[in-house]
């Protein structure tokens, strides 16, 4: 979906708003090296991860024939279902588990698939505003995040149903509350993150997810500059930056960081450049999971285009909790 420059302004004020209003756990270190315990998934799913079931309720739409195979009525696989309502439905497992893989560096998501929404006799609109996945950790320490979905989307089909398809990037194993929000609707279902069957603990879970150290880029790219408000209105995922425990409660502040964003649309060779120096370390740790829009140039006349790193800065601001 491309937002308009109104939408991306009223979209921002969302994310501050959503990351005003969750609730921070309270840190025992200074930055997201208290999340490494997460990039090791725990044997067990525990009681009080009450995760989503088709007992919760399955939504059948009036037409079967909405999207591809492994999804079509009838010839639905047994170990998925449909959640949602009329408005905005999705696709979940049916034993309430998504399964990734054990981090290999820091900095890996846990968990980071496609995810579809579907809408009945509606397409998805710029004009309703973005559709946004927000989630939360229910039982242990974890950035909660915002994802937006983007895209060109296409009017409803001959079934009158509408398929918007993103991604879902979980940051540590565990069990997730995770909320899709498009216009007035909401639908919010708990799913538990653990590993693929026959993975092994690695030894990096139990090192920091946080590296100082940026990765060397695989080729040199082209590279271009765009200011801070330009590069923000392409972020499509954020975690929320938080309060280290060795800073006072009333901490608060914008940290601005110099970036490169990289052709994955990742933040690398950050640095501090102004605000609350003690907060820099922590503003860091949170940009170091975002996510933007890649860049691309259109190289004439073959109409190619080109992934471009860009040259930016970041701001991260800090709440009062």
């Amino acid at each position: 979906m491309l937002l308009s420059r109104l939408t991306s302004i009223v979209l921002l004020a969302f994310i501050t708003i959503f990351f005003a209003q969750t609730p921070s756990t309270p840190s025992t270190q200074s930055s997201m090296e208290q999340y490494a315990d997460g990039a090791a998934p725990h044997d067990t799913q525990p009681a009080n991860c009450r995760v989503t079931l088709p007992s919760d309720g399955v939504f059948e739409p009036r037409s079967s024939a909405f999207v591809g195979p492994s999804f079509v009525g009838p010839s639905r696989t047994p170990d998925q279902f449909l959640f949602g309502t009329e408005k905005l439905w999705t696709v979940l497992p049916a034993d309430g588990i998504w399964r990734g893989a054990i981090p290999a560096q820091p900095g890996d998501f846990v968990y980071d698939d496609k995810l579809p929404w579907f809408r009945a006799n509606a397409a998805f609109s710029a004009k309703d505003g973005p559709l946004t996945v927000t989630g939360k950790r229910l039982d242990g320490p974890a950035p909660a995040f915002i994802e937006i979905f983007g895209g060109i989307i296409a009017s409803p089909g001959k079934d009158g149903n509408a398929m918007l398809m993103g991604g879902v990037s979980i940051p540590v194993f565990g069990c997730w509350e995770i909320t899709g929000h498009y216009n007035d609707q909401d639908v919010a279902f708990t799913i538990w993150v653990t590993s693929l069957p026959g993975q092994q603990t690695s030894s990096r879970a139990s090192a920091p997810l946080i590296s100082s150290v940026p990765p060397e880029p695989a080729s040199v790219a082209r590279r271009v500059h765009l200011d801070s408000e330009t590069q923000e209105n392409s972020l499509v995922y954020k975690v929320l930056p938080e309060i280290p425990a060795t800073q006072p409660a009333t901490a608060s502040g914008t940290v601005v960081l110099h970036a490169v964003i990289g052709t994955d649309g990742r933040a690398r060779e950050l640095s501090y450049i102004s605000g609350p120096k003690s907060l820099a370390q922590a503003a860091m740790d949170a940009v170091v999971w975002w996510r933007y829009r890649i860049a691309t140039a259109n190289l004439e006349p073959y109409e190619a285009r080109e992934a471009e790193e860009v040259d930016t800065t970041i701001a991260v601001s800090f709440n009062r909790p």
